[in-house]
């Protein structure tokens, strides 16, 4: 059977499962005043990220006409190490104009963000690095984040959809077969929910030993929402950020786990002056809330996430711009380390990787090549080390 014919098979029984929900309009008295928590920063995570493994890295990067919709096409690379090239391993059939999110583990699993009439998302997974694909599908659209899909070793995978306002689904390793772990309001209305102000689902990830951790805007200053399941019930399990934040709301920006360790990304503050929060814990065995936290990384005003990397170590690289400035890049040293500023990379880069070895790479997307530099840390210099020709067609949706 062809691959459009699996995900034709797929669809059909996807939609013999969909639920429609009736929402309720709330009203309230024309005499009373509606007194607003104070809103969650407004950074956005791209869906531009990297992730590398002490064996692999695998990237995502919107490459065509970017100001064209309709001729921007989500790109998935990968390599086996530091010195090896960069292979184009999107997954063919499916139109991607909508966004490309990855799942990353023993194996992959790359998820379609809906776009123009397609209303669902398919999946395709992979167990060799993307060298061959198999279909699968979620029931619905997976939500617009980085971190919408986990695909850890032994753990099973799940989704974060968009359905009701944020829903997460869990697959015990089918990536066909979904059922509901758990919706938004479940969560917003549980003791845990209510105590950090619950808005929206952000992000998901999956722990072998505890389970599904699922990431929340908290509109209750300095608590981070990061939830996890216990015997039945939801516990708040981000704790709470430094002293210094406890006047500001928060968003999870990226939420993974390396190696058995989760690791999280908080946005903290407004949208003029937001500050940045690597969340990390040592091993699978520490206690929930047990996190350690870096310093604040400070988003100067007027800037934009360009993109977000996940280290082999657990720590993240945040590339960041603004206009009139040139890119900035800053990298995590480790696990709650300190973020260290590193040389502004060529201009046009998308994202950015760091390997097991240190390496740091820049890929540059130019419309159908992608371009990669590399950081020579003794001179602070970048050297172009390798280019990837995209065959990408023009006025198609695929």
């Amino acid at each position: 059977m062809s691959r459009a014919g699996a995900w034709a098979r797929l669809v059909a029984r996807a939609l013999t499962s969909v639920v429609l929900g009736v929402g309720l309009a709330a009203c309230t008295s024309p005499d009373r005043v509606e007194v607003r928590p104070p809103a969650p920063p407004a950074v956005t995570a791209p869906l531009d990220v990297t992730y590398a493994t002490a064996s692999s890295t695998v990237a995502v990067v919107a490459m065509g006409l970017l100001e064209d919709p309709l001729n921007t096409f989500w790109e998935l690379f990968s390599r086996s190490g530091p010195t090896s090239a960069w292979a184009l391993v999107t997954p063919p059939g499916v139109a991607d104009n909508g966004g490309l999110v990855v799942g990353s583990g023993s194996s992959l699993l790359a998820g379609f963000e809906p776009s123009q009439e397609l209303e669902f998302s398919p999946l395709a997974a992979s167990a060799d690095q993307g060298a061959s694909w198999s279909p699968g599908l979620v029931p619905g659209a997976l939500s617009a984040v980085p971190d919408a899909l986990a695909a850890p070793s032994s753990a099973g995978l799940v989704a974060l959809v968009r359905n009701g306002g944020g829903e997460v689904l869990s697959s015990g390793g089918d990536p066909s077969t979904w059922s509901e772990l758990v919706g938004r309001g479940e969560i917003a209305a549980s003791s845990a929910g209510r105590s950090c102000g619950v808005g929206e689902l952000t992000a998901v990830t999956l722990d072998a030993t505890r389970g599904a951790l699922v990431g929340t805007t908290c509109t209750t200053p300095g608590v981070v929402g990061i939830f996890d399941r216990v015997a039945g019930a939801w516990h708040l399990a981000g704790g709470r950020l430094p002293a210094s934040t406890s006047g500001s709301t928060t968003k999870v920006l990226r939420l993974v786990d390396v190696d058995g360790a989760p690791d999280a990304l908080v946005a903290v503050g407004d949208s003029t002056s937001p500050e940045l929060f690597a969340l990390d814990t040592p091993s699978r065995a520490v206690p929930s809330g047990a996190w350690s936290s870096s310093p604040a990384l400070s988003i100067p005003p007027g800037s934009r996430l360009v993109s977000t990397g996940v280290a082999p170590d657990g720590g993240f690289v945040v590339l960041t711009s603004a206009t009139g400035r040139p890119l900035a890049l800053d990298v995590e040293s480790g696990r709650g380390g300190a973020w260290q500023a590193l040389p502004s990379p060529p201009e046009g880069t998308a994202a950015v990787a760091v390997s097991a070895a240190g390496e740091v790479d820049a890929l540059v997307a130019a419309a159908t090549v992608l371009i990669d530099w590399r950081l020579d840390t003794a001179t602070a210099t970048w050297s172009k080390i390798a280019t990837v020709t995209v065959p990408i067609q023009f006025g198609s949706s695929s």
